[in-house]
């Protein structure tokens, strides 16, 4: 199957459609590896469960999905520890980190312990910061800082961020809600797929926590749609809210529909974090950290065009962000 037809059929799949009688064994591991490189292994399994009688994954296929849904729970219990962990040793400090992405965002799946996860990002207010790190440091844990101005760590094999920035925006304090709100996860989640849009990739998985997460927003949609536009992303909501209505939810509301065929497009070509287009495998494990960097900067480039379509306010400060952090 070629890349595109690969991941229109995942989608379709996991909109509930019957997979063609027609796919053969190579179709069956060529979806599986579509639906691993989209970090949406779980949701795959989870559709196969549901599939009418006389509907059969090969066993070569099965195997493979099983496998990898195997270790995403056994990882997700691992984070779920860490995490709950962090979170008490901060607590006990009288802090409030927030959780960003997720768990947060894994609580709205069907089966949360199968949404595949990365790495635990907390929110601590900047002048929080000195004190979460000394609450750390008094669990013997030591943070390292990285270019972005945030802290990271390790603990137990899964790594922590501490972000001073919920809202990966650059507009006034004043025009933004209230971190945590169900606004305010809808525009951090938005905002940190656009930047990744707009440089290395972005996957499915982001998307449906994105998609999952305005399924369930309680809110004025009008409201929200305003709040993007003022913002300055009215085009770029309009762009994820199409691709959401054509390929996930097709009752989502859309201020404006648009071809989501851009978005597609890269989605398609890197899937998680871009981690699969072309060239970037090969420049995540054999390149020098100094030449990965660089990759990461002209992955933005490339997508120059792009970025300047759908988000003209953000895109030059993106870019200065992505060169400081990249070329430090």
């Amino acid at each position: 199957m070629t890349r595109d037809f690969s991941l229109q059929l995942l989608l379709r799949i996991l909109r509930g459609e019957r997979p063609p009688d027609t796919l053969d064994g190579d179709a069956w591991t060529d979806l599986v590896r579509t639906a691993g490189r989209q970090a949406v292994t779980g949701l795959l399994y989870r559709a196969a469960e549901q599939f009418p009688e006389g509907c059969r994954m090969p066993e070569q296929a099965l195997f493979a999905l099983l496998a990898e849904v195997n270790r995403i729970v056994n990882r997700n219990l691992k984070l779920g520890e860490v995490e709950q962990e962090m979170l008490d040793i901060l607590r006990a400090g009288g802090l409030e980190p927030v959780v960003m992405k997720g768990s947060s965002c894994a609580a709205r799946y069907p089966e949360p312990r199968l949404r595949t996860c990365g790495d635990i990002d907390l929110y601590i207010p900047p002048a929080d910061m000195p004190r979460a790190v000394q609450q750390l440091q008094a669990a013997g844990i030591t943070c390292s800082p990285k270019p972005d101005n945030s802290l990271d760590f390790t603990r137990n094999g899964c790594e922590v961020e501490l972000h001073r920035r919920y809202f990966d925006l650059h507009v006034r304090d004043a025009l933004l809600p209230p971190v945590g709100s169900p606004q305010g996860e809808l525009l951090m989640l938005s905002a940190h797929i656009l930047k990744h849009a707009c440089g290395v990739g972005v996957g499915l998985r982001q998307i449906i926590d994105f998609a999952l997460a305005y399924q369930a927003y309680p809110g004025d949609r009008q409201e929200l749609h305003a709040l993007f536009r003022r913002c300055g992303l009215g085009r770029w909501h309009a762009l994820l809210l199409s691709f959401v209505k054509e390929y996930i939810d097709p009752s989502a509301e859309v201020p404006e529909a648009v071809d989501p065929a851009p978005l597609f497009d890269i989605v398609a070509r890197g899937g998680n974090f871009g981690h699969f287009r072309q060239g970037r495998l090969d420049t995540l494990q054999n390149r020098s950290a100094f030449r990965r960097k660089l990759d990461t900067c002209w992955r933005f480039l490339s997508n120059f065009r792009f970025s300047v379509r759908y988000a003209p306010r953000e895109v030059f400060s993106i870019l200065a962000e992505l060169l400081r952090e990249n070329l430090h």
